[in-house]
């Protein structure tokens, strides 16, 4: 066996990788946590809607499809040129979990589904929810950063 690099017009590798233990267990939890989800939204049908669901499920893999992942890769493309190598792992990964938590949170950052007469449908700020969580994904990233950057300067 040589380490040469590979092309990919050489077919499979003799040592293709295989999923561990791990990967099986977190398979077979998360399948278990699905089914308990969707048991219960079609057992509850009155009350969880699952027209509605499915309804705002595929909008939101659309929204993530059509202009979220975009984007993020538009931004990401755009930081490569300025940013330093040593950081970009960082950067990015800090890009991709602010892209993911403000489509999650922009439901209720817009107030969709709020009702005037119901306070209780909606009672936080979320505006500053989403600035705090998003100030603490950029602040590790910083941090970790920062000590990267030192760890290589010594």
């Amino acid at each position: 066996m040589t380490d040469e690099p590979r092309s990919p017009l050489d077919g499979p590798s003799a040592h293709t990788s295989r999923y561990g233990p791990l990967f099986w267990s977190g398979v077979a939890v998360g399948s278990i946590v699905m089914g308990i989800g969707l048991v219960a939204l079609f057992s509850k049908s009155g009350a969880t809607n699952p027209a509605n669901f499915a309804v705002f499920f595929i909008g939101l893999a659309l929204v993530h499809d059509l202009i979220l992942a975009p984007a993020t890769i538009a931004i990401a493309t755009g930081l490569r040129s300025v940013s330093p190598r040593t950081g970009r792992g960082l950067l990015f990964g800090a890009l991709v979990v602010s892209a993911v938590v403000v489509l999650f949170a922009a439901p209720m950052v817009s107030g969709w589904g709020a009702q005037p007469d119901n306070p209780s449908f909606l009672p936080r700020n979320y505006v500053l929810g989403l600035a705090l969580v998003l100030a603490v994904v950029w602040g590790v990233a910083a941090v970790l950063l920062l000590a990267r950057t030192r760890r290589g300067s010594s």
